[in-house]
C-alpha cells in the first residue's frame, strides 16, 4: 500500500507519497508556500531525493542520495564510452527539476524509506558544482517493502524489458552491438542484459518449475502459445513425466512454430500434447496450473498467466507481466480450461466455445473469462467478453491507465478510453498507434510549454542529443521482411487498471489483447480482480513507469518534427518551476499525492 508524510519547514509544507510493485517505487511530491497549494517555493532548484535502505533486525544504512543523469548544461553524448557519455551527480548537486520520480533501485525483497527535499543555490556558488542548501524537506516516509505480494494470495511480477532505454543503450555502444545482437545476447543464460532486462519475471517463472521439481506431490498442467528459451525448456524437462504441456504451434500458421522444444520435451519423457490451430486461430494462453495429484485425483493449488510467453523474447525484449493466484477455486477453473483444450485437440470444438460462452467464472473477488466466444451481437460489434471491459472502462470515476499489445479499432476499446471525459485520468502505452485520434500533440501556453498525450506509442532515441546517446529506434526494432530486427512486439503487456486508488478499483490482465481477433478467434484468458488496492498500485506504478519512459521519447520526436528546441538539461533561475505547475500537473498530483 502507499505510503504519505509530510512535514512544515517555516512557511513551506512539503509532502511525499509514494507507491511500489516488486522491483520499483514511485514518488510523487508538492509543496504548500504560506499555505496556498502547489505554489511555486522561492529560490528552489529542485528537490533532493534520499534513500535509506533498512537491513536485517531493522538497522538503518546509510542514507543514499538519487543521482540525476541531467546537469545544468547540455552533456556531450557523442564522447566515446564512458561515464562521461551519461554523467550523473548526486541530487545534491543535480537536483530533479519536476515532482515526481520512478526509483528502479528500489530491488525486490528490501525494505526502503524516502524524504524528499527542496534545494536552493548558496550565495556565491555555482549551479551544476556546489552543494545546494535545504530548504525544506517532506520527512522520512514509513518502511516500504518493495515485494510482489498484494495480498489475498496475489503476486504481480514486471520485466524490465525496455530495449529502448538509456540502460541498453550504453550497452549497445560499449560493445559496438548491432540491433540484433541484442537477441543473441538474451539467450544466453548467464548474460546480464538478459538477468536484467528478464527481472523478477523470470525468476518467479523459474520458481515455479522449480517448486514442482522439488515436490514429487505436485505436477504442472501449462497451455502455451510460444515455448523457445532454453532456461525455461531445461526447467520442464526436469521435472519429466508431471509437467504436462499444452503446446500451441505459436504464429506459424502453416507449420509448428514449437517444433525444435516440442522435439526435446517428448525426448525428456515430458508429457506433451498438441494444439496445433495453425490458420484456425491461435492456441494464444499462456498459463500454468500446479496441482496436487493423489492417484487419478487432481486438486488445484494456484495458477500462473498474464502476458508472458516463455520464449527468450517475452522475457526480455517485450514488456510482460505475469500473476501468481494461489486461490485453489480461481486454479481449478483453469486446471478444468487446460482438459477443456486438450479435449478439444486441433480445433475449436463447439464444446470448447459453449463453455466459454459460460465466462466470466467468478470466486471472490476475481472473475475468469474464456475465449474465444460467440459474438451474437453482429460482425462490427464487440463481443461479450469486450462489452463487459467497455463497461468497466466506462464506469471509472477518476484514472484509466494501460499497457496493450495490439486491440485493434474494431474492439472499440481503446477508442472508448480515449473518449473519456477530460476529468478522468488517462494514460496509456500501446505498442502501435494507428489512428490519427490517437496521435500527440504539442501545447503551448505562454512561455512554457506543455506535452500532453493520453496514450504513447513506444520509440527510442534516435541520434545522440545533449546527455543522453543514441537508442535502438522503432525501426531498428520491429521485424519486418526487409528489417532483422529484434521482434514484433515492445510492449506486449495486457493491462488495465481502473481506480486504482479507490476500494472499488479493478485490475484486468491476461493472455487476451483486448482485440476482436482475441474474442472470437484465439484461445484466451484474462482475469478481473476487484478491490485489491495493493494489487491495483503495483499494477499502476508499472503502467505510470511505462508511460513515463515513451513519453518522453514521443516529446523528443514531436518537438524534432515541429521544428522546436526540446529541453535538454536543468535551469538554474526558479521559474523552472511554473511550466511544472500547471493545471494538467496539478490534476496529476491531486489524484496521486492529494493533501
Amino acid at each position: 500500500m502507499s505510503v504519505s508524510v509530510s512535514k512544515i519547514t517555516g512557511n513551506i509544507e512539503l509532502k511525499l507519497t509514494a507507491y511500489h510493485n516488486c522491483d520499483d517505487v514511485q514518488l510523487f511530491w508538492r509543496a504548500k508556500v504560506d499555505g496556498k497549494q502547489d505554489a511555486a517555493i522561492p529560490g528552489c532548484l529542485g528537490f533532493m531525493i534520499e534513500r535509506q535502505r533498512i537491513i536485517k533486525d531493522k538497522l538503518l544504512a546509510e542514507v543514499e542520495i538519487l543521482r540525476n543523469r541531467v546537469g545544468f548544461t547540455d552533456g556531450n553524448a557523442g564522447d566515446e564510452f564512458a561515464e562521461s557519455v551519461s554523467p550523473s551527480k548526486p541530487s545534491i548537486i543535480w537536483p530533479f527539476q519536476r515532482y515526481d520520480w520512478t526509483d528502479h533501485g528500489a530491488n525486490s525483497g528490501q525494505t526502503v524509506r524516502y524524504n524528499i527535499k527542496a534545494m536552493s543555490l548558496p550565495q556565491g556558488k555555482k549551479a551544476g558544482e556546489d552543494v545546494l542548501s535545504v530548504i525544506a524537506e517532506s520527512g522520512w516516509t514509513e518502511p516500504i517493502e518493495v515485494s510482489a505480494y498484494s495480498g489475498k494470495g496475489i503476486s504481480a511480477f514486471f520485466n524490465r524489458g525496455m530495449v529502448m532505454s538509456q540502460y541498453v543503450g550504453r550497452i549497445v555502444r560499449k560493445n559496438n552491438w548491432k540491433p540484433e545482437d541484442i537477441v543473441s545476447h538474451v539467450k544466453e543464460l548467464e548474460d546480464p542484459l538478459r538477468v536484467f532486462l528478464s527481472g523478477e519475471l523470470r525468476i518467479e517463472m523459474l520458481k515455479i518449475i522449480t517448486e514442482v521439481f522439488n515436490n514429487k506431490d505436485v505436477e504442472l498442467y501449462a497451455a502455451l502459445y510460444e515455448l523457445n528459451d532454453k532456461e525455461l525448456i531445461d526447467g520442464l524437462k526436469s521435472i519429466g513425466k508431471r509437467a504436462h504441456i499444452l503446446l500451441a504451434n505459436g504464429s506459424d500458421k502453416k507449420h509448428d512454430g514449437n517444433l525444435a522444444a516440442r522435439g526435446e520435451l517428448i525426448g525428456a519423457d515430458v508429457d506433451v500434447r498438441d494444439r496445433l490451430l495453425r490458420g484456425k486461430g491461435l492456441g494464444h494462453n499462456k498459463f500454468a496450473v500446479v496441482a496436487s495429484v493423489n492417484g487419478d485425483e487432481k486438486s488445484a493449488i494456484k495458477v500462473w498467466t498474464g502476458s508472458t510467453n516463455w520464449s527468450f523474447t517475452g522475457l526480455c525484449t517485450q514488456l510482460n507481466n505475469g500473476i501468481l493466484i494461489e486461490d485453489p477455486a480461481i486454479a481449478e477453473m483453469f486446471l478444468k480450461q487446460w482438459n477443456l483444450l486438450d479435449n478439444a485437440g486441433n480445433c475449436f470444438t463447439k464444446k470448447l466455445i459453449d463453455a466459454n460462452d459460460r465466462s466470466p467464472q467468478s470466486s471472490g473477488s476475481i472473475d475468469v473469462w474464456f475465449a474465444p466466444m460467440h459474438n451474437n451481437f453482429g460482425e462490427d460489434e464487440p463481443g461479450p467478453d469486450l462489452k463487459e471491459l467497455i463497461e468497466m472502462v466506462l464506469g471509472a470515476k477518476r484514472a484509466i491507465l494501460f499497457v496493450m499489445f495490439e486491440p485493434g479499432e474494431k474492439s472499440k476499446l481503446v477508442s472508448s478510453i480515449l473518449g473519456m471525459p477530460d476529468n478522468i485520468y488517462v494514460r496509456g502505452v500501446k505498442n502501435t498507434v494507428a489512428n490519427s485520434s490517437e496521435t500527440f500533440s504539442l501545447h503551448e501556453k505562454g512561455t512554457s510549454q506543455e506535452f500532453r498525450t493520453r496514450v504513447i506509442q513506444p520509440e527510442g532515441i534516435k541520434k545522440d542529443f545533449s546527455g543522453w546517446i543514441g537508442e535502438v529506434t522503432r525501426e531498428q526494432f520491429i521485424t519486418t521482411g526487409k528489417n532483422k530486427g529484434i521482434g514484433h512486439a515492445i510492449t506486449h503487456a495486457k493491462m488495465i487498471v481502473i481506480d486504482p486508488l479507490d476500494e472499488d478499483c479493478k485490475i484486468i490482465t491476461g493472455s487476451h489483447n483486448f482485440s476482436k481477433s482475441a474474442s472470437e478467434k484465439n484461445d484466451e484468458n484474462f482475469v478481473v480482480i476487484h478491490g485489491n488496492k495493493p494489487l491495483a498500485e503495483a499494477y499502476a506504478v508499472s503502467c505510470l513507469a511505462t508511460y513515463s519512459h515513451y513519453r518522453w521519447r514521443a516529446y523528443l520526436k514531436e518537438t524534432a518534427s515541429s521544428g522546436k528546441i526540446p529541453w535538454s538539461h536543468l535551469s538554474d533561475n526558479p521559474i523552472w518551476q511554473a511550466k511544472y505547475l500547471s493545471s494538467q500537473r496539478k490534476k496529476h498530483l491531486d489524484l496521486w499525492c492529494p493533501w
